[in-house]
């Protein structure tokens, strides 16, 4: 399984993981139900949210944006310093 970093998709995977919003083409419109997931996740970006479809899941996310740029919480950087990709390079740099 290869580590994406930059956006999160949430594929069908059938019933085991399911989608509180809609499936369009294999990926799930994520809607308010998919917001709890959503914020325990590590990717800088989301796909895919649609204004027509559940408009509070949007507003929501970004009033959770808003308040992390307010009122920072610590930043785990081990998290990100333990991916294979990070460990390889360095170990490639010699870091």
């Amino acid at each position: 399984m290869k580590e994406f970093m930059a956006v999160y998709v949430k594929w069908y995977h059938g019933v085991s993981d399911p989608c509180a919003g809609k499936y369009v083409r294999w990926v799930c419109i994520l809607g308010v139900g998919d917001l709890q997931h959503l914020l325990l996740r590590h990717e800088f970006f989301v796909n895919k949210f649609d204004i027509e479809y559940q408009p509070l899941a949007i507003e929501c996310a970004e009033r959770w944006l808003q308040h992390r740029v307010q009122c920072p919480v610590k930043f785990d950087v081990g998290f990100y310093r333990r991916l294979s990709f990070v460990v390889a390079h360095n170990a490639r740099l010699n870091v």
